[in-house]
């Protein structure tokens, strides 16, 4: 059976990753196309695929490039290496929901029994929830007015808009752009304005919201989306909107 291959835009299409982004893994040595066409164009085969799966997945456990670089070259090009690493991530991430679950019916069991420990439903809460810990009651009912006004629709178009958003400042930084280059700089106005809209142009809120972030890192308080490198990237760009 012949073996698949694929344009660079048409794995970019397939993986949801710009072209840009093959490109400077291409520029950078990590992921460098096992064919090209007799025009030059790059094409991919299934190893190729195999290995942008590993950059990817090691990526995602907040790897930086050049420490992917180094984990491929330890790591040899067998993939189960970083099937069992992406595994082992996921893993731990089932573990910490089971074990909010066990102490979720341990609760209930309790009260069944008597009664539970205020404790118990303090640990639970902190396990829970982040956000509470950093707005007044006062911004909290702000935000959920906003909520409300938003609507489901709204709600999953706002999550959209930030997904897409992130994903398009991941490329760049990936690609290496400087943070002032006017494409990075529309995205940190971007940035700036989906934030404006989050806390409504409340200060109070901006500032705890940016409390949360310094205080539990980039990672935790956006529940993964945005890695440290990520957020000093998209710092430095707004750097540069504030400079001009």
């Amino acid at each position: 059976m012949d073996e698949r291959r694929f344009k660079v835009g048409e794995l970019a299409r397939a993986t949801g990753l710009s072209v840009r982004a093959l490109h400077h893994y291409d520029e950078l040595g990590l992921l460098v196309p096992s064919e090209r066409t007799g025009g030059g164009h790059r094409l991919y085969g299934e190893d190729d695929v195999r290995r942008l799966y590993r950059i990817v997945a090691l990526r995602s456990l907040g790897l930086s490039l050049e420490e992917v670089r180094a984990a491929l070259e330890a790591e040899g090009p067998d993939v189960r290496v970083t099937l069992r690493r992406h595994l082992e991530r996921l893993d731990e991430e089932i573990a910490e929901r089971r074990r909010l679950r066990r102490r979720v019916a341990r609760i209930l069991g309790a009260l069944g029994d008597g009664g539970a420990p205020v404790t118990e439903f303090i640990e639970t809460i902190e396990r829970m929830t982040m956000t509470e810990r950093y707005y007044t009651p006062e911004q909290l009912e702000q935000l959920e007015r906003r909520r409300q006004e938003l609507g489901e629709e709204g709600m999953a178009k706002a999550q959209q808009e930030w997904a897409g958003l992130i994903a398009a400042v991941r490329a760049e930084q990936e690609a290496g752009t400087d943070p002032g280059h006017p494409r990075v700089q529309e995205l940190a106005r971007r940035w700036r304005a989906l934030i404006e809209r989050f806390t409504g142009g409340d200060p109070g809120i901006r500032a705890s919201l940016q409390r949360m972030y310094e205080e539990q890192g980039p990672e935790r308080a956006s529940r993964g989306m945005v890695d440290p490198e990520l957020m000093a990237y998209i710092g430095r760009a707004q750097a540069a909107l504030d400079a001009e």
